[in-house]
């Protein structure tokens, strides 16, 4: 088949591409800048198709019909290049969308006058038919009229192709190369428009073919789809599947890219789920987390963590704020970097519980205790008491019973004496069967009552071993007692530990007060 025999099957082509890009493209259709594309893409592919129906018709009347149903898109077309780029480079723009419908109503009346030119012919001096290279189509001869339908419809191109023109002078060095490109692909259509009478080009369609370039520019510039390379598809897939959650905002703060991970972690965080979070607002996000938000507002990089209210310690996400433009915090917008940090948290609450716990008992263990009592300074006119407390004639139990009744033993003595002293001071395990708390203590003699109290309350202390077997056992205590702020835990437990020597050397169960420790000065 001859090239130009073909060539309403390339028109019927063209349709069916700029189609695929229309639907491509709709599901960005609520992001910044790309709003209108979907829209124009669809007005592309009807011109490419009622032009071969006009070719392909085989009447005059049927020609002629769809000759009058091209013009509805064409006049559109233009329209919605301006409503492109005016969106591509001033997004958001307000009020865009009620300007399109106020500049529809000429077109309205354009269309409404070219359907009913029979009756009135204001439109058209002259309606034939030429046939050029084998192509037949419907030649018409415009009045004024038309052709001032025509001017008002070309001046939103030649604006459009003006606002690109300035955006590229006036756009930062990373999208010169995209806005020259999608001017590039936009002058060939305005061109063509004054080219034509000049050139005198009577091929059916030739408007609608001069329109393709700068369909397909605009696009590849904007969307930048994966598919054209090899690499821009690899960076793609793995943006896509990367578990950490992506986002990019624009100087205007709408999310204008997100892969899937970003979609779920931005669900889950602010607990709203919308069809997609394209073209959304990132405050949404900010509103809640004012440290995220101040270093966002001023374009500043950082690291922050993210934790769910009601789920402390359960859920907990990192966010990475990256600016995209360093050093011009007006116009940048900021990448950010969302990551589920729920397992390496529990990792580290399972660290320091292994760290500062005893395992058995529950309570905490030697070393953290000794810190912990390092901090507990003396206040309000109170005195800090430490209580060393052993179990008497353990050996005997786990001689006796075993040593699994022994760790029964220790963990129901650890429970009893985590009850009694839960909020009043801090409890730990400090050796095999040895434990130790410390409190305040108005004195000495009130630490005296209360470590007599809990003795007292150990031996009438009733241990289940299993179904069949119970213990008793007594505790020995040793006091030391101290206002001083300067004593060390070391002294503390110093004279504590006398003192419990002295209970378990006349006689056990029972309670020796030590004496106060010297204060050392350094």
């Amino acid at each position: 088949m001859p090239l130009i025999q073909g060539y309403p099957y390339y028109l019927l082509m063209g349709s069916v591409l700029s189609l695929y890009m229309g639907i491509s493209s709709h599901k960005y259709r609520k992001t910044p800048g790309r709003r209108y594309l979907w829209i124009l893409m669809i007005i592309v592919s009807l011109i490419f198709a009622a032009t071969a129906a006009e070719i392909l018709s085989t009447t005059f009347l049927v020609k002629l019909w769809w000759k009058n149903v091209q013009q509805i898109p064409l006049f559109l077309s233009t329209l919605f290049v301006y409503a492109v780029v005016k969106d591509y480079v001033a997004r958001p723009p307000g009020g865009l969308s009620k300007r399109l419908i106020l500049f529809s109503i000429p077109v309205i009346f354009d269309v409404l006058f070219i359907f009913t030119d029979s009756y009135h012919h204001l439109m058209r001096n002259h309606v034939g038919m030429d046939t050029v290279a084998g192509i037949s189509g419907i030649s018409v001869e415009p009045t004024w009229l038309s052709m001032l339908f025509i001017a008002y419809d070309q001046i939103f191109s030649l604006y459009a192709a003006l606002l690109l023109a300035v955006a590229l002078i006036k756009s930062p060095r990373p999208y010169f190369r995209r806005n020259i490109t999608m001017l590039a692909g936009l002058l060939i259509p305005v061109v063509s428009i004054f080219l034509l009478p000049l050139l005198k080009i009577k091929i059916t369609g030739f408007t609608a073919m001069v329109m393709l370039p700068a369909t397909l520019t605009a696009y590849f510039t904007i969307f930048r789809d994966p598919n054209t390379s090899i690499y821009p598809l690899a960076k793609h897939k793995i943006f896509e599947n990367m578990k950490d959650g992506i986002l990019l905002t624009d100087p205007n703060d709408q999310i204008i890219d997100i892969n899937a991970a970003g979609e779920m972690y931005l669900s889950t965080i602010t607990g709203l789920s919308p069809d997609t979070w394209l073209g959304k607002s990132i405050h949404t996000l900010l509103e809640k987390h004012w440290n995220i938000r101040i270093h966002y507002k001023q374009r500043q990089e950082g690291d922050f963590e993210i934790e769910l209210p009601g789920q402390e310690g359960t859920c907990c996400y990192g966010a990475t704020l990256v600016s995209t433009e360093r050093g011009d915090s007006d116009t940048s917008g900021m990448l950010i970097i969302i990551s589920d940090h729920s397992d390496k948290k529990r990792y580290e609450r399972e660290l320091v519980h292994q760290a500062t716990v005893d395992d058995l008992t529950g309570l905490f263990n030697r070393r953290h205790f000794m810190r912990l009592v390092g901090n507990h300074t003396t206040h309000g006119g109170a005195g800090m008491a430490l209580l060393l407390i052993d179990i008497d004639d353990f050996k005997l139990i786990n001689d006796t019973y075993g040593h699994l009744a022994g760790d029964r033993a220790l963990v129901a003595f650890s429970e009893k004496i985590q009850h009694t002293y839960r909020n009043k001071g801090i409890v730990g395990r400090v050796g095999g069967e040895e434990f130790a708390v410390c409190f305040f203590a108005s004195d000495e003699w009130v630490a005296l009552e209360e470590a007599e109290a809990f003795r007292a309350t150990m031996g009438d202390h009733v241990v289940q071993l299993n179904e069949c077997q119970t213990i008793q056992f007594t505790v020995s205590v040793g006091i030391a007692y101290t206002e001083q702020m300067g004593t060390t835990f070391e002294d503390l437990y110093r004279e504590a530990d006398e003192a419990l020597y002295l209970s378990k050397a006349t006689g056990k169960n029972k309670v020796t007060l030590g004496n106060q420790p010297i204060f050392k000065k350094a």
